[in-house]
């Protein structure tokens, strides 16, 4: 997982809660106080799990309620950092069908063909007529977090979707497959 995860989800604790939540959020996932993350360097995921999983047990949040915090953080960091990501893009559709090409584009940065593949290998997306069928295998098993992340690129474009969880990894599934369907009037193609 790249640094870059870990960065945004330092700042919004930082700035919803302050710097002692952080600190505090920081120890119990074990991490050093000083520990920066980089964007172009790749990260355990066991340990952005730890930070997440801390998050959660310090600020009180259920997993759905902390991917949902975290997810409009994201994407409040994106449309600042990557402007052209959302411009590129006419509708939440087209934006989603190019997320898995933005997410493995981070991996071009990283030196060990392993975790390149680690990176690549969590998203894959097919494009249906009436749907995107993404799927989603992660060690974290954070699929509501894509979902919240979802939610947030529709209200972005104005474009509304019904998200159907047909697989899930927190049910027992080797991975997640989440439709994102689109009524026929409300198609955005």
């Amino acid at each position: 997982m790249v640094g870059l995860v870990h960065t945004v989800l330092l700042n919004m604790i930082d700035k919803q809660t302050g710097t002692a939540a952080t600190a505090d959020i920081r120890r119990m996932a074990g991490l050093a106080p000083e520990q920066e993350f980089r964007i172009d360097e790749n990260y355990d995921d066991a340990e952005f799990l730890r930070l997440f999983v801390s998050t959660c047990e310090r600020l009180g949040l259920t997993q759905a309620q902390a991917e949902s915090a975290f997810a409009r953080a994201f994407y409040e960091d994106a449309v600042k950092r990557w402007p052209t990501w959302f411009r590129i893009s006419r509708n939440a559709r087209e934006f989603l069908k190019r997320q898995p090409g933005i997410h493995n584009g981070f991996a071009t940065g990283i030196s060990d063909s392993s975790a390149r593949a680690g990176i690549r290998d969590k998203f894959r997306v097919e494009d249906r007529a009436d749907r995107l069928i993404v799927h989603y295998k992660s060690p974290n098993r954070l699929c509501g977090y894509y979902v919240a992340l979802a939610n947030e690129i529709f209200d972005h474009y104005h474009d509304s979707a019904r998200i159907e969880h047909m697989k899930c990894m927190l049910n027992g599934d080797d991975a997640c497959e989440i439709h994102v369907i689109w009524q026929p009037s409300e198609d955005p193609m």
